[in-house]
């Protein structure tokens, strides 16, 4: 795999395949979006999920039954635009992106906010994400750069850091106004070409990106039949996310970790507690070790004055 900068200002990664060679690897396909609990976020001093824009679906399969029962027509503006939002949102779970809708009048543009958990930063060091979807068959001009930037000045709570970077994400290829824009803004943005099924065709970010410790992104070219002809001899191509050369763990192994974490960090206080207790042991350490974070918690840095301090509210 080579990194490339590009003359514009942007970066994208390039891994040509040997001529005569195809790798066939099946493209990962991650299960149906779901939330990391509210423990967890709080553990890791995660953002709180944002309220969903609609009480009638929160997935993609759910989305679909609902516009089946009101016979919501499939061109419309509403259908597509919340199909490919969900597409999105779960397809990108491969590369370590929780991902939430968010709608109303007062979102910026906003359509999808969440947090990237990159090798390294799957804790509470994980970059907040602001997503904006480009669904629609309309012209892709730099103007679509400069309502991401204003999207970063009206942020929900919790995404207003500067450990925040910013995703346009579209069926189509990055324009050329698009990619000037991009590698002028003083924000950092990533632009990802997502087909309407899912797949990843192109990837492109600005010098930005690199303060907020992004320099081992990459991509890499990825091969495997088409559909499911395997017999055919038909070949489809993808790319896929890279850090230092290797795949990005996916959402589901990473939340697998956190709650791994989290159940040795109880596990030490000696108590199989229950949901309620572990919620009233972690307003607790909040409460008597202000000055802590999570992550010396889990790397058992509490003195035993501490410990004592906190199992005896625990037990009062």
């Amino acid at each position: 795999m080579r990194l490339l900068r590009l003359s514009h200002g942007l970066a994208a990664g390039f891994a040509p395949s040997p001529p005569g060679i195809i790798v066939r690897r099946g493209f990962c396909s991650s299960r149906a979006h779901h939330d990391l609990a509210s423990f967890t976020r709080r553990f890791f001093k995660l953002p709180s999920t944002p309220s969903p824009p609609s009480q009638h679906h929160h997935d993609l399969a759910t989305f679909l039954s609902y516009a089946e029962r009101i016979s919501l027509a499939k061109a419309s503006t509403v259908f597509v635009g919340t199909h490919y939002e969900y597409t999105v949102l779960q397809s990108l779970r491969r590369y370590a992106l929780t991902l939430h809708r968010v709608g109303g009048r007062d979102d910026a543009g906003i359509d999808l906010v969440g947090t990237w958990h990159l090798p390294g930063r799957e804790r509470e060091q994980a970059l907040r994400v602001l997503v904006q979807c480009k669904a629609l068959k309309t012209k892709l001009g730099p103007n679509l750069v400069r309502e991401l930037e204003g999207a970063f000045r009206q942020a929900p709570v919790g995404w207003r850091t500067g450990q925040t970077v910013g995703l346009l994400v579209s069926p189509r290829e990055a324009t050329k106004g698009v990619r000037d824009a991009m590698a002028r803004s003083t924000y950092p943005l990533l632009w990802l070409m997502v087909e309407r099924d899912g797949t990843l065709k192109q990837a492109l970010w600005n010098a930005q990106t690199e303060e907020l410790g992004l320099v081992p992104l990459g991509v890499e070219t990825r091969y495997g039949a088409a559909g499911d002809d395997v017999e055919s001899g038909s070949v489809s191509k993808e790319i896929t996310l890279t850090w230092d050369g290797s795949d990005i763990p996916d959402m589901d192994q990473v939340e697998r970790d956190l709650v791994q974490l989290e159940d040795r960090w109880v596990t030490s206080w000696g108590a199989d507690l229950a949901a309620a207790d572990k919620g009233e042991l972690l307003s607790i350490v909040e409460r008597v070790l202000p000055e802590t974070h999570s992550g010396s918690w889990l790397d058992s840095t509490i003195s035993d004055t501490d410990r004592r301090k906190v199992l005896e509210a625990l037990h009062k």
